[in-house]
């Protein structure tokens, strides 16, 4: 491996050996099973290599999750993304997102001997002692309770961990970073989080739900930080200072997250580390 301090690569690796967790916080699976197959798990082999397995139906035309990849990365634990886009509103969005979670449940079914759904972080630990890998469900939009908590805690219920507050486009109680068209959105027109917003919030810090804030307007993020009595995670971003993207974390928000115990989990998607947004 030319380029690297193999010493310090060594070191790195040491980080996946047990009892270790080697956590991923979003994934998207799910909705590329849903895009590709119709969620008709019969069609394909996780257990087999997908890489080289084009299907055109998908934007980036290949599968990028099988086991022999997740073993080779030293993966232990994951967070299947239970994904609905914002053009899907209402009543259709929570169908659509509990045809997301019955897939990953579903997928522990089919993988018995990979796979196991984990409800709580001892879970995780036995799960990654046995050798397989611990999965979770993360909602990624707020859209998707279609204002309504009851829906909110019907998904903790059926495993749900997490809810990232916005997609792109928002719910209307909590700003975006960026709209439905993939644009900045540089006003927080509901000052970040609305009442409801809050109510939200509380009600996950309630349930045990963590709140991911990735895809949020700066706004957002210092008003759920400011509110949320739990530590608050990023599931998929990285630091403005570096790679200055909208979806990014601003240094002043990095600091205040320290400050409750929140964390921030990389994003590896190459506009969020360099290209045109990068900080020379």
């Amino acid at each position: 491996m030319s380029g690297y301090d193999e010493a310090l690569l060594k070191r790195a690796r040491a980080l996946h050996d047990a009892p270790n967790v080697t956590m991923d916080g979003h994934n998207d699976l799910p909705w590329a099973l849903h895009d590709a197959y119709d969620h008709r798990l019969a069609r394909f082999d996780l257990r087999e290599p997908q890489g080289h397995i084009k299907i055109p139906k998908l934007r980036h035309q290949y599968l990028h999750t099988d086991f022999p990849r997740c073993r080779k990365g030293g993966l232990t634990a994951q967070f299947w993304s239970v994904y609905v886009p914002t053009t899907i509103r209402g009543g259709e969005a929570v169908q659509k997102t509990l045809e997301q979670i019955d897939c990953v449940h579903r997928l522990c079914e089919k993988y018995p001997d990979e796979l196991e759904f984990a409800y709580t972080a001892a879970d995780v630990r036995r799960i990654v002692k046995d050798g397989k890998l611990a999965s979770m469900a993360g909602l990624e939009g707020g859209h998707q309770i279609n204002g309504s908590l009851a829906t909110l805690r019907m998904y903790y219920r059926l495993g749900c961990r997490y809810l990232t507050l916005t997609h792109n486009g928002g719910p209307g109680w909590a700003d975006a970073a960026l709209d439905e068209n993939s644009k900045w959105n540089e006003h927080a027109t509901a000052g970040g989080l609305s009442a409801f917003g809050v109510e939200v919030v509380k009600e996950m810090n309630r349930l045990g739900m963590a709140v991911d804030l990735s895809h949020v307007h700066p706004d957002t993020m210092r008003k759920a930080i400011h509110v949320s009595e739990a530590p608050v995670l990023f599931s998929h971003s990285n630091t403005r200072a570096v790679c200055n993207h909208p979806r990014n974390v601003p240094d002043d928000v990095l600091r205040s997250l320290s400050e409750k115990d929140g964390v921030v989990m990389i994003n590896v998607n190459a506009p969020f580390v360099a290209g045109g947004f990068f900080v020379s």
